[in-house]
């Protein structure tokens, strides 16, 4: 009797790699069996026969990869910001301490000096 399924790459059509609940990647498999579903391809637990129940059509929209996706950007977007906060406070800080010292310095200036700029 011939196999029941064949192993091939992970399952990712170009995509991020699909895992099983194993936490594990879970294989391009084909089915070998006579019936509707001979030669479609699918994503199975890579312990097979011994599995944890995986299992997902090849072609099928992996709608939790997709949103774990727009997770990972929405969070690489967040950084980003973060970043750039960060370096914007610094700026304003740095301005601050120069607007201090020009304050300074103004203030060491002869009253006669000023008014002649007016």
């Amino acid at each position: 009797m011939a196999p029941l399924i064949s192993e091939s790459r992970s399952c990712s059509n170009g995509k991020p790699h699909v895992l099983c609940f194993h936490q594990d990647l879970a294989p391009l498999r084909t089915v070998k069996v006579q019936g509707p579903t001979r030669g479609k391809r699918f994503c199975g637990c890579s312990h097979w026969p011994n599995s944890c129940g995986f299992f997902k059509w090849a072609n099928e929209e992996d709608r939790v990869q997709e949103l774990q996706f727009l997770l990972f950007e929405r969070d690489t977007r967040i950084a980003e910001l973060e970043i750039w906060i960060e370096e914007f406070e610094n700026e304003v800080k740095n301005l601050k301490q120069v607007n201090w010292k020009l304050e300074v310095m103004l203030q060491k200036w002869p009253l006669e000096t000023l008014s002649s700029w007016l």
